[in-house]
């Protein structure tokens, strides 16, 4: 795919697509007048002020403000970018995709999705056969359920080359099995990546696998394995389990973020749907602006170790800077949020998560107990450190709390708290590292911004589509 999608393939996706049937797919409409009507997906409320207008092909919320066309929708119901959601669009309703300067380009693409569905049929096969039984004793061991298993298409990839044989019947080249991430040059041939390892498939929001994790059974190195980046895989950017979560997310305006496959698999046992993982990597820029469409309000279930609090800092940087005042919930010291969850009640979790704290507070508990505040040395170290993760705070409200709080700590006025800590997104996050760029456009936000350009009345809801108390 190359090049902006043309303003024509546009406008016949949305003259083609039936914004009633797409929205019908997340929310229950009833008819009202000209128009549909149902609870908003986006905010919680229990009288319907979410308005579909067919003959206009735009939604309206009433109550949250949330507006726009059928592609808008899907942006922010799916967590799409804009051309993700045309794409969908033109799919689903025999639009071919047409791009500036003409022409339909090739998809290269396309066949590497396919070959890594065809690699994810393969793995879950063989973890139900007799072949699987080292996974599926791994897997009972930690107490994973057929059940989960099922759900997350969990697999096993054997010692003896079965994928490579799954695709040489298929009649796949090796080499694109080589450009998916799945197969390494062995002599004149291939071999399996994943050889030996209980596989995870790693999806984006629109349910397409684009890599694997690899957990090792015994003590292999390394014991976790990812796919490698390629044009599909890019761990920067992918959530584990987003599509999975997506309803529980939008339903209850809240996402747990954890660090490991197993902790969000023994958490979804537990009842808690909403949660997604990084791949492997720290919560980057691109994460955080995935959480923030999804929800502000994001909980860091981390391991309660010194690294999995160092973890939950070092996420806060890009969060903050998204917009987004994360919470915080540590399990006891030694345990990861999948022992915890194993160890209480759905009850006692749902409890505990709830009551995560704010990060910021967190960080301020800890430097409080870090330094000796009897001592003049001891307080100044103190409010040198809260000032640089103060920085990060842009809401002035928020700010002011802490500052306040720090001033009480550490026996100054709240007036130096604030010249210690100065402006906002000036200062090098601890730990290393500038924290990202605050309020950079987005991609998806330039070509909705065009379309509506192209389209104005999009966002132009009639009044007979309004609740009367509105009109």
């Amino acid at each position: 795919m190359g090049g902006r999608i043309s303003e024509s393939t546009i406008r016949e996706v949305r003259d083609r697509a039936d914004i009633v049937e797409v929205v019908s797919e997340t929310v229950p409409l009833s008819r009202s007048g000209a128009s549909f009507r149902g609870l908003c997906p986006f905010h919680r409320e229990k009288t319907p002020s979410f308005f579909v207008h067919p003959a206009r092909q735009a939604f309206k919320c009433f109550g949250c403000g949330e507006g726009g066309s059928v592609f808008h929708f899907l942006m922010k119901a799916r967590n799409l970018s804009f051309a993700d959601s045309i794409e969908e669009l033109a799919e689903r309703y025999g639009v071919a995709v047409r791009y500036e300067g003409g022409g339909v380009p090739s998809r290269p693409k396309d066949d590497l999705y396919a070959i890594l569905r065809l690699a994810a049929d393969t793995y879950r096969e063989l973890l139900c056969s007799p072949a699987g039984k080292p996974g599926r004793e791994f897997l009972r061991r930690r107490g994973v359920t057929p059940e989960a298993e099922r759900e997350f298409g969990l697999g096993w990839c054997g010692t003896g080359g079965e994928l490579v044989s799954a695709l040489k019947r298929k009649g796949v080249d090796l080499a694109r099995g080589e450009a998916a991430g799945l197969l390494l040059p062995s002599g004149p041939g291939y071999r399996d990546r994943f050889r030996g390892r209980v596989l995870f498939p790693i999806s984006d929001a629109r349910g397409r696998i684009c890599g694997f994790g690899g957990r090792a059974v015994d003590d292999a190195v390394p014991k976790y394995l990812n796919s490698p980046e390629s044009e599909l895989y890019r761990k920067s950017s992918l959530l584990y389990g987003l599509f999975q979560a997506l309803p529980a997310i939008r339903s209850e305006g809240r996402v747990l973020v954890v660090e490991g496959y197993m902790d969000l698999i023994g958490l979804w046992q537990k009842g808690v749907r909403g949660v997604v993982a990084t791949c492997g990597t720290s919560l980057t820029e691109s994460h955080a602006r995935t959480l923030k469409r999804l929800s502000e309000n994001v909980v860091l279930f981390y391991d309660g170790d010194v690294a999995g609090k160092k973890a939950a800092v070092r996420s806060g940087g890009p969060l903050y800077a998204a917009g987004v005042s994360p919470k915080a919930l540590f399990p006891p010291k030694g345990m990861d949020p999948d022992d915890w969850a194993k160890a209480a009640s759905p009850e006692e979790l749902a409890r505990r998560i709830a009551g995560a704290v704010p990060l910021m507070e967190s960080i301020e508990r800890g430097a409080s107990r870090k330094y000796d505040l009897a001592t003049i040395s001891g307080k100044l170290s103190y409010v040198q450190l809260m000032a640089k993760y103060l920085r990060w705070v842009t809401d002035p409200a928020e700010r002011e709390l802490y500052a306040q709080r720090v001033a009480q700590t550490s026996g100054l006025p709240v007036e130096t708290i604030h010249r210690q800590v100065g402006p906002s997104g000036t200062e090098s996050v601890p730990g290393g590292g500038a924290p990202p760029r605050i309020n950079d456009p987005r991609p998806e936000e330039s070509n909705l911004l065009r379309l509506l350009a192209v389209h104005p009345c999009l966002l132009l809801v009639p009044s007979d589509a309004r609740p009367a108390s509105q009109r």
